[in-house]
């Protein structure tokens, strides 16, 4: 089941090849054509909080599309920006039909938050890219709360999880909840801990249907409990709220997993 080095995908019968687009060169990482079914579906995020921690419970900043498109630039899973396409309510995401659809982003800086929608964040359980991602901001942006979380459902889900607060130490979660089984699931730093510091109580996780069980985190809602410590930061509920668009290439590595993960033909995982 968990199984995706000697995954052969059906991206692999094409070339990698160069396109043009706009007048311009594309070296393109894909292996398999645009049309290529998209298997599954998933949510993938990343949200930094910088310092000092504004409160935005109320009228929420607008997005900023330049700093946007710079954060866009610089992210881990990007290798080149290739086309704007203005803004959309952060609501209306993207809906993975093809291989063409995983090459779209959606952006937004607001004030003191900065988020990112990206399906190169899913995984199959062998790469960990939130966790890499979310380290990697971690360096850029000493003193951030850092709340990263992607799953992938094509019969069977896929959950990882990363979070970064001030003063506390780390927490990487990731696994496979069907297996309800403890023992495989991966878990590093202390939850709870985290949930204190950002003042999540256990009856706000019980209202919010996410409550932490450190006896068994296959049981737990991972992504829900991140929005719960992002508070009044959490940028992905709130429907009116927009994000910059862009089309980008992803790095070759990034392009390699999604490949793995959204395209491959081995069924469910």
């Amino acid at each position: 089941m968990h199984g995706g080095s000697d995954r052969v995908s059906p991206c692999r019968v094409a070339l990698r090849r160069a396109v043009t687009v706009a007048g311009m060169t594309e070296n393109s990482f894909w292996t398999c054509l645009p049309q290529a079914q998209v298997r599954g579906s998933g949510e993938y995020t990343v949200t930094v909080v910088l310092p000092p921690f504004p409160d935005q419970s109320g009228d929420w900043p607008p997005n900023d599309p330049e700093r946007a498109r710079e954060f866009a630039a610089s992210f881990g899973t990007v290798d080149a920006v290739l086309d704007y396409h203005g803004e959309q309510n952060i609501s209306d995401g993207f809906s993975l039909t093809t291989r063409d659809d995983l090459d779209w982003i959606q952006v937004g800086v607001w004030g003191n938050v900065i988020g990112i929608s990206d399906p190169a964040l899913a995984d199959d359980g062998n790469s960990w890219p939130v966790l890499e991602q979310v380290r990697n901001l971690a360096e850029r942006f000493p003193g951030a709360k850092i709340i990263g979380s992607a799953t992938v459902d094509r019969g069977e889900t896929h959950e990882e999880a990363a979070w970064v607060v001030p003063g506390v130490e780390p927490v990487h979660s990731e696994g496979w909840p069907v297996e309800d089984d403890p023992s495989r699931w991966t878990l590093e730093g202390d939850p709870q801990a985290v949930l204190d510091a950002c003042g999540v109580t256990p009856q706000m996780a019980k209202e919010a249907d996410v409550a932490y069980d450190p006896d068994d985190p296959t049981s737990t809602y991972w992504g829900g409990l991140g929005e719960l410590i992002l508070g009044v930061h959490r940028p992905w509920r709130r429907r009116k709220v927009r994000t910059s668009v862009f089309r980008v290439r992803h790095t070759h590595d990034a392009t390699d997993l999604m490949e793995e993960v959204w395209i491959s033909d081995q069924g469910a995982y």
